[in-house]
């Protein structure tokens, strides 16, 4: 069995925490939730960069 590959990160924790949390496995009526927070946090980390 081939090991899973390791997702890209993008140097923006908050972003990189919230697309671990992303898994496009099982009923996709979950999915919505989960890429909805991922978006929030996509959306927080534009408005507030890091420097």
């Amino acid at each position: 069995m081939t090991e899973p590959a390791t997702p890209p990160t993008t140097g923006v924790p908050d972003i990189d925490a919230a697309l671990t949390q992303v898994n496009l496995d099982g009923p996709v009526a979950d999915h919505h939730q989960q890429l909805s927070a991922a978006v929030e946090a996509l959306q927080r980390a534009l408005r507030t960069p890091q420097q």
